[in-house]
């Protein structure tokens, strides 16, 4: 079988969401819907897109397998670097197990390496990526379990409204202010649809008090609220949390999962306010390394011997299409 890897074009778009669709619904029969053929058209919107990092397996002719390596801004251990992730990969389901993916993925590194990229990073099975040579447990989705209990706490004056287009500059000041000495962080870009949701079960807002504003939040619903995203003067977090724990149970208490790590909420802990670690690096959370003389061989090593903790990210507001 004859199979070509070349880049995406416009006139592919159709055939690659066919193939996201066919793939990924047939991962799952029950699944009502799939999220990765949208999910694929909104990260070509990203200002740092590279169409000849969206690749496709030509077989025949005809478009039998895509992957896509998204570039996004880094940061590794305090230093910033140029990465990708790879999300999604598919191969129709009459072409898997021909080898398709695994062309896709070769291919995609060697660009990515080509075009001064310096890791790779994905969510993915356990059992595939690291033949890649992708290494597991780097990271983690959650960083801290925060209890809240702000018994005098009514909401009054604190609101929340849609990001606007001249929160954009205030907001990517605060999140480098946040995550430039961070051990591993990933920057979702500079335009508004970068810090907008796209899900019904998640919410991106600017918080208000009084007309002032306190910080942004993106907070996705579940059992227990799941702050993916929080910038604010570390004065404004207790207000923001305690807002956060309002809408989800109706009073100021109760446990917040947070994107942060115990030792950025440390000066903020009090009677009202504690964390506890909830690191959570499992093996699906993988990065490779493509330039080995870059920081992120470091930090991957002092990881994988247990000298720094698995680093606390948050993917694009995109990929909560996938909740």
């Amino acid at each position: 079988m004859n199979i070509k890897i070349r880049s995406e074009k416009i006139s592919d778009y159709s055939s690659i969401a066919i193939v996201n669709y066919e793939a990924f619904m047939g991962l799952n029969t029950c699944k009502q819907y799939v999220s990765e053929p949208v999910m694929v058209d909104l990260l070509r919107n990203n200002l740092l897109f590279d169409p000849e990092l969206s690749l496709v397996a030509e077989v025949e002719g005809r478009v039998a397998g895509h992957a896509l390596f998204s570039p996004f801004r880094f940061i590794v251990s305090g230093n910033v670097q140029p990465g990708v992730m790879l999300a999604p990969l598919a191969v129709k389901p009459e072409f898997q197990n021909k080898g398709i993916g695994s062309a896709l993925v070769e291919e995609g590194h060697r660009i990515a390496k080509e075009k001064g990229f310096t890791l790779s990073l994905l969510c993915g099975h356990d059992n595939y990526y690291p033949r890649f040579g992708y290494k597991t447990r780097m990271f983690s989705l959650t960083g801290i379990k925060a209890y809240v209990c702000f018994k005098d706490f009514d909401g009054e004056g604190i609101s929340e409204r849609a990001v606007r287009e001249c929160d954009i500059d205030w907001i990517t000041e605060a999140w480098n202010k946040g995550h430039s000495s961070d051990s591993l962080a990933i920057f979702p870009g500079k335009n508004i649809s970068d810090w907008s949701s796209y899900s019904k079960r998640s919410r991106c807002s600017v918080i208000t008090k009084d007309g002032k504003v306190l910080g942004y939040v993106r907070v996705a619903d579940s059992d227990i609220p799941d702050v993916r995203e929080l910038l604010a003067d570390s004065e404004n977090i207790p207000d923001i949390l305690a807002y956060v724990a309002w809408k989800k149970y109706g009073r100021a208490e109760g446990e917040i999962k947070v994107a942060g790590t115990a030792e950025k909420f440390s000066s903020i802990v009090s009677e009202n306010l504690t964390v506890a670690d909830d690191i959570a690096a499992y093996s699906a959370y993988m990065i490779k390394v493509l330039d080995d003389n870059s920081p992120v061989v470091e930090y991957c090593d002092g990881v994988e011997k247990g000298i720094i903790k698995p680093g606390v990210i948050s993917f694009h507001p995109v990929f909560d299409l996938d909740d």
